[in-house]
């Protein structure tokens, strides 16, 4: 039997300088890739691929109009069985927003464009070396939008067809605060945030069409709003190790927080940052262990109090 044979995918990202290698991470940018020229996503090759996904992995949401009505977004589990083409063809006719999570990283297809997307990322940013990464494909109506929300991973997006309108804003108060980041980690509240118009003036404002390339700092609240056509959005999603202190320290503050006591500082460099990730990762072991039931309830107030003032 012959060996099979390793899909190639030229290299995305088209136009990448030190000035996208100095920003990466760090702010926001804008690049142009060159995915949108390949053969897979179409309606029939779009349609296949959600026939083979795993459809506990789907998401299919409906929201209205107003940005700042974040109540009106909710699941249409009806949707989330039906076949590919029909799936396909409710999101032109309808208000829907398809998220094929893992898609990317999972489907023999598109595992090949996942692989070149991380292996040229790495290439382009020496230094930048994720842990962990995640693939998935938004499939939007005409006129959808997600409102605003901060995401725990980092997060880049390859727009394939369609267009978006991206709003960033600032990873700070007012825009997100730390306390509203830790209820996220720690399983509490969604990643959803209250959205104010006036601080659109405050927003980098990005608009994705065909052949378009978006990334922007950790934590940084987005909200998104779909164009007249329908959109396909490939959204990498990767943990790295300053991803993993920073959400480390946070969700360390929270259980700190929960215990009663007051941490002053999310700073992830120090003796302090150290014991805090300590703190996490042990909390995230005794959670695991509860849930087998495999060993008691445990914590350390004496440590938490040591770490209290940093």
């Amino acid at each position: 039997m012959p060996a099979p044979v390793r899909t190639r995918i030229a290299p995305p990202l088209l136009d990448w300088s030190e000035y996208h290698r100095g920003e990466f991470a760090r702010g926001v940018v804008s690049a142009r890739h060159q995915l949108a020229r390949l053969p897979l996503f179409d309606d029939a090759a779009l349609a296949a691929m959600l026939d083979r996904h795993d459809r506990a992995s789907l998401d299919v949401c409906t929201m209205g109009r107003d940005p700042a009505e974040r109540s009106s977004w909710r699941d249409v589990p009806v949707c989330r069985h039906l076949p590919g083409h029909h799936l396909i063809e409710a999101v032109r006719q309808t208000r829907l927003w398809v998220h094929a999570r893992h898609a990317l990283d999972t489907d023999s297809e598109l595992k090949p464009v996942f692989n070149a997307m991380l292996e040229q990322l790495r290439h382009l940013n020496p230094g930048w070396s994720p842990l962990r990464a995640y693939g998935g494909v938004v499939i939007a109506s005409p006129g959808a939008q997600v409102f605003l929300h901060s995401d725990i991973s980092e997060t880049m997006m390859y727009q394939v067809r369609g267009q978006q309108e991206v709003f960033v804003y600032p990873p700070r108060d007012p825009w997100v605060s730390d306390r509203a980041l830790e209820g996220v980690l720690l399983g509490e509240a969604s990643e959803d945030l209250p959205y104010d118009p006036s601080w659109d003036s405050e927003a980098a404002h990005i608009t994705l069409e065909r052949g378009g390339f978006a990334a922007w700092p950790l934590h940084a609240p987005h909200r998104i709003r779909y164009g007249n056509e329908l959109s396909v959005t490939l959204v990498l999603e990767v943990v790295t190790q300053e991803s993993l202190v920073r959400n480390g320290v946070l969700h360390a503050n929270g259980l700190l927080r929960r215990a009663g006591l007051n941490p002053k500082s999310a700073g992830t460099g120090g003796i302090g940052a150290a014991v805090k990730l300590a703190i996490s990762r042990a909390a995230k072991t005794a959670t695991a262990l509860r849930q087998r039931k495999s060993a008691p309830e445990a914590s350390d107030i004496s440590l938490a109090r040591a770490v209290e003032q940093v």
